[in-house]
């Protein structure tokens, strides 16, 4: 399988939960489908096909720190509450109001990403369409490479910083269950969809010794169709790195 393999690092970034606004906002320990989704949009400079849309992606960072922004929260003022402002043109009703809440946000420092994309978007990686950020639009971040690379099926393969299908739970003995933006739609509706991932940080393995306690397990039912591996990432155990493919419009 051709994919392009573009690798990205930046400085900090965070993924906020869509269901949090106010107090502490915590962050993602991994992007989001839809965040992936929406990325490729501001390089192509249009938003990617969802329905043949996929990718696959490998997340690390080196560190979760807290840092005090302020968010500006602005209301509607109504009826008799309105203030008059005397302006150099006369005096004027107020019709919003704004105030200033300090709150803690987490970031995830030093990051990188992996991507795994379909060839054609490669080229939109050399010469993005819009400056290249992860995360949030402040969150600066730099194309380190981008190669046209062959996925295989590799028959010793390494699971590990990677999003995983939640219907593979019962085979795998790691990670965290997360619930994810897998795709937003276009403007101006911007209608939502979640699933639920696996957030796979510690290693699991296919193909090592089933005594393991790494070792997938396999059951009956369940298939690993969408995973390959990337002969060219190998660890001092032979294992290659292995490259969940996901389907971007699909439950999973």
């Amino acid at each position: 399988m051709d994919v392009a393999r573009v690798v990205m690092h930046a400085p900090v970034t965070s993924f906020r939960h869509p269901f949090l606004v106010t107090g502490k906002q915590p962050t993602a320990h991994f992007p989001p489908p839809s965040t992936i989704h929406g990325h490729c949009a501001s390089m192509l400079g249009r938003w990617p096909d969802p329905e043949s849309f996929y990718f696959g992606l490998h997340f690390t960072f080196r560190s979760i720190a807290i840092d005090l922004e302020h968010q500006h929260l602005t209301e509607a003022v109504k009826g008799r509450s309105r203030q008059t402002i005397q302006t150099a043109q006369g005096a004027v009703r107020a019709t919003t109001e704004v105030s200033v809440q300090p709150v803690s946000r987490e970031f995830l420092f030093d990051a990188s990403l992996t991507l795994y994309l379909a060839p054609d978007i490669a080229e939109a990686f050399r010469a993005p369409v819009y400056p290249v950020v992860l995360g949030r639009s402040q969150d600066l971040a730099e194309v380190i490479s981008v190669d046209i690379i062959t996925l295989r099926r590799g028959e010793r393969v390494r699971l590990e910083h990677t999003l995983l299908p939640w219907r593979l739970r019962p085979c795998i003995p790691a990670g965290t269950t997360v619930l994810l933006s897998r795709y937003i739609s276009e403007p101006p509706r911007r209608e939502a969809e979640f699933d639920r991932y696996i957030a796979l940080h510690d290693a699991v393995v296919i193909g090592g010794d089933p005594a393991d306690s790494r070792c997938v397990l396999r059951v009956e039912g369940i298939e690993f169709d969408a995973l390959w591996s990337d002969p060219e990432y190998v660890d001092d155990e032979g294992f290659e790195r292995g490259v969940w493919m996901h389907n971007l419009r699909e439950a999973l």
